[in-house]
C-alpha cells in the first residue's frame, strides 16, 4: 500500500459487527457513517471503499473491485431493511423512502413496480415508511403500524435470489499498486466473520441481536454475483423509464 493507511467506510449499523468484531487491520483506518454518509463521503474523496452499499458499486463499478466473497446480503428475511405501512401490500401507492439509504430504496422501487406491478411513488408520507438498520430494529419492537414487510424476503421471493444490500469495495488503483496488501485484508475480513459465527454463542451480546445476525448471509458467491447482476439490470430498465 502506499505509505499512508487506507480510509475504508464501515456502515453504522450493528449488521457490521461479524466482519468487525474481531477486525485488526494496522494499514487501515475505519470511518463509519450510514450508506447515504459513506457515499457522499467516498464521492469527496474522504474515504476510498470499504463495506458500502451495493447500489453504489452498481453506479461505480468502473472505480472499483469487490473483495471476495464478503457482504451483508440476506437469503429471505433481512430483519433491518422494513417497510412500516398502515396498509396492506397491495393498497400501498405512496413510500417514505429511507434517507439512509440507497440499495433498499432501490430494491423497495424495483419490488412494487417490476414484480407486484404497483406503480408506488416515493413521497414524504406518513402512512408507508422505509427504514434500515439499527432505527427498524428499534421501530419494530415499538409495533406502531399494522403492517410490516421486510423487503429482503419480498425479494428472495420474488427473485429466488438474496438481497445483496451492502458490497465491500475497494478502489482498482489501489489493488493493482499493491495486490498482497488487499489479500492479506480480504483474509482478515473472512477470518473475522467466521470466527464471530464461530464463537457468536458465547459472546456478550443480546440474544435477539445473536438471532439478527444469524439470520444474515456475509459471504458472497454465485447466487449473490446473479442478484447483483439482476439489480444492474434493473437499474438500467430504470434509467430507460421501462419501470
Amino acid at each position: 500500500m502506499e505509505n499512508r493507511k487506507i480510509r475504508l467506510g464501515k456502515v453504522s449499523y450493528k449488521n457490521t459487527l461479524p466482519l468487525f468484531y474481531f477486525f485488526s487491520f494496522p494499514d487501515v483506518e475505519l470511518i463509519e457513517g450510514t450508506p447515504q454518509e459513506l457515499a457522499r463521503k467516498i464521492s469527496l474523496g474522504l474515504i476510498e471503499g470499504g463495506i458500502l452499499s451495493s447500489f453504489f458499486y452498481l453506479q461505480n463499478k468502473e472505480r472499483y473491485l469487490i473483495l471476495p466473497d464478503i457482504s451483508i446480503s440476506s437469503f429471505g428475511k433481512s430483519g433491518s431493511v422494513l417497510i412500516f405501512s398502515r396498509k396492506p401490500l397491495e393498497e400501498i401507492e405512496e413510500i417514505n423512502p429511507s434517507g439512509e439509504s440507497l440499495t433498499s430504496n432501490f430494491l423497495t422501487y424495483a419490488i412494487f413496480r417490476k414484480y407486484l406491478k404497483i406503480p408506488i411513488s416515493f413521497s414524504k408520507t406518513n402512512e408507508t415508511i422505509l427504514v434500515i438498520g439499527d432505527r427498524a430494529l428499534n421501530l419494530l419492537k415499538e409495533k406502531r403500524f399494522p403492517y410490516v414487510y421486510d423487503v429482503g424476503e419480498l425479494w428472495f421471493h420474488y427473485t429466488n435470489l438474496p438481497a445483496v444490500f451492502a458490497l465491500f469495495i475497494v478502489p482498482k488503483r489501489r489493488v493493482l499498486a499493491n495486490p498482497e496488501t488487499f489479500s492479506r485484508l480480504s483474509l482478515e475480513l473472512i477470518n473475522s466473520k467466521k470466527r464471530f459465527f464461530k464463537e457468536l454463542k458465547n459472546l456478550p451480546l443480546e440474544e435477539d441481536l445473536k438471532k439478527y445476525l444469524q439470520g444474515l448471509n456475509y459471504d458472497f458467491r454465485e447466487e449473490h454475483s446473479k442478484s447483483l447482476d439482476l439489480m444492474e439490470q434493473l437499474l438500467d430498465e430504470y434509467r430507460k423509464g421501462k419501470i
